[in-house]
């Protein structure tokens, strides 16, 4: 499945399927099915800020997506429920 448009991703944010972007931006993290839940798992160490705290949100959307889609068992066994690093 291709990346998805600007478009796409504002559509995805309001449906609660991506982040929503900054300043009204397309959205972050568009996760619509396996493929995308890898991605985004891949991914997290490039958000921006690159802040725990920034790290913890996307790894808590991640994990809400990925509960959502049935998919639970791809997250990372060192993320704790509410986005933190286990250990």
């Amino acid at each position: 499945m291709a990346d998805p448009s600007a478009e796409e991703r504002r559509r995805l944010a309001s449906q609660g399927r991506a982040l929503p972007g900054r300043d009204g931006g397309p959205g972050r993290f568009p996760i619509r099915n396996r493929d995308d839940l890898d991605r985004a798992i891949q991914a997290v160490g490039r958000v921006r800020p690159n802040t725990e705290q920034a790290r913890a949100k996307v790894r808590r959307f991640i994990i809400r997506r990925a509960r959502e889609l049935g998919l639970a068992s791809m997250i990372p066994d060192s993320w704790a429920s509410d986005g933190s690093l286990k250990g």
